[in-house]
């Protein structure tokens, strides 16, 4: 018998798949509700600031009122982040296997993943039930917001069902009955192990050796393609119940994700998103590449290089690598190719000057690192500048010294008349003064980094619209796009808390800061060891779950060597760049690939000065830790 058969009809549950399709109504109205929030949370901020500096009166329980909001944010859309598959998985193993086999495991993984969402909500429930808690300015009580958690999580369970339902039909279809019946064994049996582990303590277990077997299980789950959100949580509750049992699990999984997307040191994430995607939607991009181009693109390899300083400044203002390189390759890579710029000069560029922007405030990496490692968001967006500042100019050079070596790379163009330079500063400056507005009030201690966020966001929407960007289909795709990637990233957090919660009760990160700590070992061999560490996760991980993952592991071996933790989370934003740029794996080659519709192997080619010269500012950095706290020094 064949491992395949040809696809076959299954009537009924094809006809309950297509009735599924009734939850995504529930679930864009839902969405719709986050969105509000969104907005909401935004508009309270900037007017509690405005009213503190303009009339000395600020709004009463605006920090509490942010909390609560954001809760609502993400479990009002993280149901349709699920429908809409946003929520991360990898596929770097189950992508190369037979249809069949993939259809099997994605059949398992779903099933997985709805168990453990079940879990979840039965646990917040139990924790809803018992909260008797409220806010202490508003005197709001929690246990409604948490209800409406539960309601939230309840609907990413349907959409879980649905892709449950959905994956079932592949695998009948694909499959033969071997592969059948491998689906249903992994879905299952895995479960009933995981349940037995759960509900019977075994006492005596080394808390380390179990800590170990945790990380092995969850880069099992992560390999085997459950989302990774999902894959954090499960390994957390499940080891967490192995080392403390079942009740003490149950009561930690209740609590830890809803005190984590309400709590209010994360919100300047949700805030920057949003200016991201708003620039992003204002096409404020176009308007950054025109300045940078015009004013050095006659150069030779001036449009790589002026390329390089609009990505930089555009990265900055979204806070993350991909958003700007996908958005300045679209608007840089066809004037680039009219320009009869080699391709490797081009995409090389391209995949790798995004990953500047996230060193200069404001930057993502920055707020996830901050609250993890309980330091000054502020002090990191400061300390990322003269590094981020150091990478542009190494990037330019490298471009210089290609171009120096190999003419035929980057002919010269016409010098732009001063007509049209000067135009370009109409639509780049207005941006360009906004970040500066956003950035310096922070440095100046004018606002929080929270307050600077809803100060940029609310600002990019203001200027879109004044300037006629942003129309109601946009505006609305903004804000859709942040609440989106809003619960995705928040899921990922959660999961990463509770996982948190088995990595201290396990002590592993502290017994091998301990252990590398009696060694006798010089810093800078544990640091080289680090590097390579991360550089290795980074070919597998995406850029936040990497983060969440590493640095509750590394952060006590940073500090058994009493390392600057802001020097060290500029390290780490670093490495993190590296992640998605180093081959085979980086997520910005693959992105430039589709883009550029080009082989594989030349974006590699392409990329590898660019990776280089990254190594070559790490170097510096971490040779000269002063590059890095200067800035935060004058704080």
């Amino acid at each position: 018998m064949s491992l395949t058969t040809e696809p076959r009809d299954y009537p009924t549950l094809q006809r309950i798949c297509s009735a599924s399709a009734f939850i995504e109504k529930p679930l864009r109205w839902c969405g719709n509700l986050g969105i509000f929030f969104l907005f909401l949370m935004v508009l309270v901020t900037f007017v509690d600031v405005f009213l503190r500096y303009f009339f000395g009166h600020p709004l009463d329980g605006t920090v509490e009122l942010t909390g609560l909001m954001m809760a609502m944010i993400v479990f009002s859309y993280t149901g349709y982040a699920q429908y809409t598959k946003t929520h991360i998985s990898m596929d770097i193993l189950t992508g190369k296997l037979r249809t069949d086999t993939r259809a099997a495991f994605e059949f398992a993984t779903t099933v997985w993943s709805m168990f453990t969402i079940g879990m979840c909500i039965y646990a917040m429930t139990r924790y809803g039930m018992s909260n008797q808690k409220a806010t202490p300015i508003l005197s709001l009580p929690l246990r409604p917001f948490i209800y409406l958690g539960v309601a939230g999580v309840a609907l990413l369970f349907l959409a879980l069902a649905r892709d449950t339902l959905v994956s079932l039909l592949a695998l009948l279809r694909q499959a033969d009955w071997r592969k059948i019946a491998f689906g249903l064994g992994l879905a299952v049996v895995p479960l009933c192990l995981a349940w037995w582990l759960g509900t019977h303590r075994i006492v005596g277990l080394n808390s380390l050796y179990v800590g170990i077997a945790g990380i092995v299980f969850l880069f099992t789950l992560f390999f085997l393609g459950m989302p990774i959100g999902f894959a954090l949580m499960a390994t957390g509750l499940l080891f967490v119940c192995v080392l403390r049992g079942q009740a003490a699990g149950i009561n930690m999984f209740g609590n830890s994700w809803f005190n984590t997307v309400s709590n209010y040191t994360w919100a300047p994430l949700m805030s920057f998103m949003l200016m991201g995607y708003a620039c992003y939607y204002s096409r404020f991009g176009e308007d950054l590449y025109r300045l940078g181009t015009a004013w050095i693109g006659h150069m030779r390899g001036g449009l790589a290089i002026g390329t390089v300083a609009a990505c930089t400044l555009f990265g900055a203002v979204v806070g993350d690598t991909l958003s700007g390189t996908i958005a300045m390759s679209a608007i840089a890579l066809p004037e680039m190719r009219k320009a009869r710029y080699d391709d490797k000069l081009a995409l090389g560029t391209l995949s790798c000057s995004g990953t500047i922007g996230s060193l200069i405030p404001p930057s993502t990496t920055f707020i996830l690192y901050g609250v993890l490692a309980e330091q000054s968001i502020g002090d990191l967006f400061m300390a990322g500048i003269f590094p981020g500042v150091l990478c542009m100019l190494c990037f330019m050079t490298i471009i210089w010294f290609m171009v120096l070596k190999n003419p035929d790379l980057a002919p010269r163009r016409e010098k732009a008349p001063i007509a049209e330079r000067l135009s370009t500063l109409k639509g780049g400056l207005p941006i360009v003064l906004l970040f500066i507005l956003v950035i310096g009030g922070i440095y100046g201690g004018l606002f929080t980094a929270t307050e600077g966020g809803a100060i940029g966001a609310a600002g990019t929407l203001i200027l879109g619209v004044l300037m006629g960007r942003l129309k109601w289909s946009t505006f609305r795709k903004s804000m859709e796009e942040s609440s989106r990637f809003t619960a995705m990233c928040f899921t990922l957090l959660g999961g990463a808390t509770i996982l948190g919660y088995f990595m201290t009760m396990s002590r592993m990160p502290t017994m091998l800061a301990g252990s590398i700590a009696s060694l006798g070992v010089a810093p800078m061999i544990i640091m080289l060891v680090i590097i390579l560490v991360m550089c290795i996760l980074g070919c597998f991980l995406p850029a936040i779950p990497l983060i969440l993952i590493t640095v509750p592991i590394f952060l006590p071996i940073a500090k058994s060597f009493h390392w600057d933790l802001v020097w060290f989370g500029v390290i780490f934003a670093i490495l993190n760049n590296m992640a998605s740029i180093t081959p085979p794996f980086g997520i910005n080659l693959f992105v430039m690939k589709g883009i550029a519709d080009v082989p594989l192997g030349l974006v590699f080619r392409a990329a590898t000065p660019f990776v280089l010269a990254l190594f070559f500012c790490l170097g510096l950095i971490i040779a000269f830790p002063p590059i890095s706290l200067f800035i935060p020094s004058l704080m």
